[in-house]
């Protein structure tokens, strides 16, 4: 019985690893994205290459186990999800405008949702 537990731990934080650099690699493809405003295109490209390298943190903190940070990583995929939904409801920051919703972001609300969810199930599960 215990084996299957461990095995099912294993299985989570694998999955969330593998979901989580998923998720750094769309926001990494964002970084190449250009913005009518210049400063716009810049402060973008350093935000979206900063949180990238976030969830790629927090890919090691899954699959290396490091309970401590599985709910910082919960609480990133919570505030990347309310940003998403915050720009395609009102005008967003150095923009200006309401942002369309486009396969990244559609993409991203799955995952933001499916890490969130794993993120606390790991660190409500994995006691050491």
């Amino acid at each position: 019985m215990s084996s299957n537990i461990e095995l099912g731990k294993t299985g989570l934080k694998w999955t969330s690893m593998i979901l989580s650099a998923l998720w750094a690699g769309v926001h990494l493809d964002l970084t190449s994205a250009v913005l009518p405003n210049p400063t716009a295109t810049l402060i973008y490209r350093v935000f979206f290459g900063f949180v990238s390298a976030l969830a790629i943190v927090a890919a090691v903190a899954f699959i290396q186990g490091i309970r401590s940070l599985y709910l910082p990583a919960a609480i990133f995929y919570v505030i990347d999800l309310a940003l998403l939904v915050e720009t395609r409801t009102a005008p967003a920051l150095f923009v200006g405008k309401v942002l369309p919703v486009n396969p990244y972001v559609e993409i991203s609300i799955v995952l933001d949702v499916i890490l969130i969810a794993l993120s606390l199930t790991l660190w409500k599960i994995d006691k050491k």
